[in-house]
C-alpha cells in the first residue's frame, strides 16, 4: 500500500471513529483569496481518490 493510500485510509477511518457527518475544505484561488465549501462523509471516499 502506497504512504498516500495509507493516509487516505487514516483519514476516512478516523472520520468514522469520531462520526463526522460534514468536513469543511478550504483553499484559496489562483488570486490568493480565501474560498471554502462542505461535503458530507459519503462523499469523503470519492473526494480523496479522485478529488472535486
Amino acid at each position: 500500500m502506497s504512504t498516500n493510500q495509507e493516509a487516505i485510509e487514516y483519514i476516512k477511518a478516523t472520520a468514522k471513529d469520531n462520526e463526522v457527518k460534514f468536513i469543511r475544505l478550504w483553499f484559496t484561488d489562483i488570486l490568493g483569496n480565501l474560498k471554502g465549501f462542505a461535503i458530507t462523509y459519503e462523499e469523503l471516499d470519492n473526494t480523496l481518490n479522485r478529488g472535486m
